[in-house]
């Protein structure tokens, strides 16, 4: 199986390098929500100055509001990346292809596993790539730029690698799972965005928890993206200030959704390819 699902993985990466116009949308988006959102509103320079306010403990430790959401950033290439991870599966199925799969002589398994770790190593990339965007923004005048702790080293990135890694299978093993399921384009993109929405703007990517209601922070504190922000960003400024949980529990976190996500999506996937 390991052979087969290691072809799948590298044909699918062949697909996705040899689409320059997909790639270039694919690190452009990002970097608008960089330029745009995130330098309009970098409202860590408007609060430096407010009396009693620690921009730190509002914004998880990072120094100013770019740093904050660049980290966010790289889980919303995870969320993005995994979402359409399922929709290249209704695809291959117009195209013939899945039902080429499902009859060779290979393990079915290989079929779902090979998207998953083709999804992860993609959206793994593009957050790499945007990280590095994000701290570069520092030489350039006029623009915030992304700014790591000098404490910051391989075990730090290791660790946020782990954790990209965690929310990518979790994500990719439910969506792939679900095109599978779904005959539909639209159906499927319909459950996207009821999915989508939910997650972004319920999690701490975004928006400080310190400054959501009292439900929405209960919500947020729950939601596997918010774990995922909260130990990346302990880990890249190098610090707990203003952290809602420790990095081991952050981890424990994560790693408990993507047990449970890997597990739904294995019992999804067998039944989908067992009836196709």
């Amino acid at each position: 199986m390991l052979g087969e699902t290691l072809a799948l993985v590298i044909r699918d990466l062949r697909r996705w390098y040899r689409t320059p116009g997909q790639i270039i949308l694919v690190f452009t988006t990002p970097l608008m929500w960089l330029l745009l959102f995130g330098q309009a509103f970098n409202i860590g320079k408007l609060a430096q100055g407010a009396p009693g306010v620690d921009i730190r403990e509002v914004f998880g430790g990072a120094p100013d509001y770019f740093s904050f959401m660049a980290v966010g950033q790289t889980t919303f290439i995870i969320l993005f990346g995994s979402l359409f991870s399922g929709v290249s599966l209704i695809w291959d199925r117009k195209t013939g292809f899945l039902a080429k799969l499902q009859v060779a002589p290979i393990s079915r398994a290989s079929i779902p596993v090979s998207r998953i770790l083709s999804t992860v190593v993609k959206s793994l990339l593009q957050a790499v790539v945007v990280l590095v965007l994000a701290a570069l923004f520092v030489f350039i005048p006029g623009l915030s730029g992304l700014r790591f702790s000098p404490d910051f080293g391989i075990l730090e990135a290791l660790g946020v690698a782990m954790f990209l890694i965690l929310l990518g299978l979790s994500l990719a093993a439910l969506f792939v799972a679900l095109g599978l399921v779904v005959k539909s384009e639209e159906t499927l993109f319909g459950m996207i965005n009821l999915l989508n929405f939910p997650l972004m703007f319920t999690s701490s990517a975004l928006i400080p928890i310190a400054l959501m209601p009292a439900w929405l922070k209960t919500v947020a504190g729950y939601n596997p993206l918010t774990f995922v922000v909260d130990g990346m960003r302990q880990l890249v400024f190098h610090t707990s200030i203003g952290s809602e949980y420790s990095v081991a529990v952050d981890l424990l976190g994560i790693a408990i959704f993507a047990a449970l996500m890997i597990s739904l999506g294995a019992v999804l996937s067998r039944k989908a390819l067992l009836r196709s």
